[in-house]
């Protein structure tokens, strides 16, 4: 997914923590570009807001109340809504990194770090890439890496050396 560059990203944010909610708008709103168009402390709230706007993106915590993230990724595909997805995630959680992966959440970031990583996931996903936190790219790669591994030995070939 693409934007035009002319116009603004917008955005709407579902937390079910407002002062976490508040320090996203507050380092979002900082950029020009960025605009935030409402929030939500649950994600029946969070999927009103974005059918009404047909936004940009949604940044979603996967844990918010009454529809979580997954179930709001699911009903926003089933709309055929626009808006592209963040996931915010406090742990580093196998079963949910590939589920959110097979719902096409194009972007994942760990509370942790979400204030620093927020502008940076926001604009990636805007231009149409991926983003993970730091954190969770490293994870993603081990993980990958003992796939890639388990493949090789079912089929039967012998797993990569290692370089040194």
């Amino acid at each position: 997914m693409r934007w035009a560059l002319s116009s603004k990203i917008t955005i709407v944010i579902a937390d079910d923590h407002p002062l976490f909610r508040k320090g996203l708008r507050q380092v979002i709103e900082a950029e020009a570009e960025l605009e935030i168009l409402g929030e939500a402390g649950d994600g029946r709230r969070a999927l009103t807001l974005i059918r009404a706007h047909k936004l940009n993106i949604a940044i979603v915590d996967i844990a918010v109340p009454t529809l979580d993230g997954f179930d709001l990724v699911r009903a926003v595909r089933k709309d055929n809504l626009p808006a592209a997805i963040i996931f915010l995630m406090m742990y580093r959680d196998e079963g949910i990194l590939k589920e959110a992966l097979d719902l096409d959440v194009r972007g994942y970031v760990v509370k942790d770090s979400a204030i620093t990583d927020i502008v940076s996931s926001i604009n990636a996903v805007a231009s149409g890439q991926h983003f993970t936190s730091p954190t969770l790219t490293t994870y993603l790669i081990k993980n990958a890496r003992r796939t890639a591994v388990d493949s090789e030995k079912s089929n039967g070939m012998r797993p990569r050396q290692k370089f040194r």
